[in-house]
């Protein structure tokens, strides 16, 4: 696919890493067992639940598709019917399920704010992944998250799935491939166990790309002259040495093939690289 899916992770919480520093991705595995999808009535929402339902196909982890509809403040004026939206709300995820989620358990939740209905969601059917789709506003097969999926990134503590626009045209949706972002960090560690544990990840290359962001030397020598480029060179290097070496430590362990890429500059354009090539990117939260 033209833009990988996107999945991000946080240490701490259920089922994630309490000790991500001092484990390796054999013993911090993190599972995904029960995944719910937020559809509503675009072709967004469907892109989503294709996503969803490809991550539940090879963990074999239950899927809920769920649609947060809003409940009025005041009384509905003259020919609008509030019930109305309980019984669209059913036909989307209905039509959702058959067309791209067989089998699928469906729910409906109200709330003034669908990213509180989701949040609610996660937390009451204690899901271990949530999945939703790119802003209307995006390119076509590219990830771009929205007003409601910022607002779930600010105070979320379930790992969080989005899907490219127009995924679910693309079917059969697979995920063979998986890239996953590291930079040491207890965030990143959550990442590449969860990464590491998709079965997928067992039948191909799980990708591992460290970024040392060397952009401060350039600065530093236009600023104070060679002398001190020179020392910034030698740092980078041993900088690259050492993430290299974390790296490898840190996927031990892991059961897939591991390919660690190792590279300077600046790390968001790398991981834009690196999602041309997988089908699936996992990356931490910001710490």
């Amino acid at each position: 696919m033209a833009a990988a899916s996107s999945m991000s992770t946080s240490p701490g919480g259920e089922g994630r890493c309490r000790e991500p520093r001092e484990a390796t991705g054999a013993s911090c595995a993190q599972t995904v067992a029960r995944i719910a999808v937020g559809v509503d009535g675009y072709a967004e929402g469907r892109d989503a639940a294709a996503l969803g339902a490809a991550i539940a196909r090879i963990t074999g982890a239950e899927l809920m598709l769920v649609a947060v509809y809003s409940t009025p403040l005041v009384p509905a004026p003259p020919g609008l019917d509030w019930k109305g939206l309980r019984s669209e709300s059913q036909r989307i995820l209905r039509s959702t399920r058959d067309a791209v989620a067989p089998g699928a358990r469906t729910l409906i939740e109200t709330d003034l704010s669908i990213a509180r209905g989701l949040h609610r969601v996660v937390q009451r059917h204690h899901r271990d992944l949530l999945v939703v789709g790119s802003t209307r506003h995006g390119p076509e097969g590219r990830v771009r998250i929205g007003k409601r999926t910022r607002q779930l990134l600010c105070h979320f503590e379930c790992v969080l799935a989005v899907a490219p626009r127009g995924l679910h045209a693309r079917r059969p949706v697979r995920i063979r491939r998986i890239g996953v972002g590291f930079d040491r960090s207890p965030e990143s560690e959550a990442g590449l166990a969860l990464a590491g544990s998709i079965p997928a990840a067992a039948s191909g290359v799980l990708r591992v790309c460290g970024v040392v962001d060397d952009r401060a030397g350039v600065l530093a020598w236009n600023a104070l002259g060679g002398v001190l480029g020179v020392e910034w060179e030698d740092l980078i290097r041993d900088e690259l040495e050492q993430l290299r070496d974390d790296a490898l430590d840190a996927t031990r362990g892991i059961g897939a093939e591991v390919r660690i890429e190792v590279t300077r500059g600046r790390p968001a354009d790398a991981l834009l690289a690196l999602s041309e090539d997988v089908d699936l990117l996992v990356i931490g939260s910001r710490r």
